[in-house]
């Protein structure tokens, strides 16, 4: 191993434990922090298809066809 691996293994570790320092000193904060960011992703996650189009996915699927994500329809 070179001395500027040596360092950046060094200062990774330091990082690391500079991180875990300060969630041993304000845990509320990082779940706090946590909760926030999972409640502002959810509704980009969870966004739903509009009713045609999921009523055009569901008969599809029911005639054996494969739905096409991109294009938003049936393949056969």
């Amino acid at each position: 191993m070179t001395w500027q691996e040596g360092v950046a293994v060094l200062v990774i570790v330091a990082g690391l434990g500079a991180g875990a320092f300060l969630v041993a000193q304000r845990p509320s904060f990082w779940i706090e922090f946590g909760a926030r960011l999972i409640k502002a992703a959810l509704p980009v996650l969870l966004k739903r298809m509009p009713e045609k189009q999921e009523q055009a996915w569901r008969d599809c699927l029911r005639r054996g066809g494969e739905w096409d994500h991109v294009r938003r329809r049936c393949k056969r």
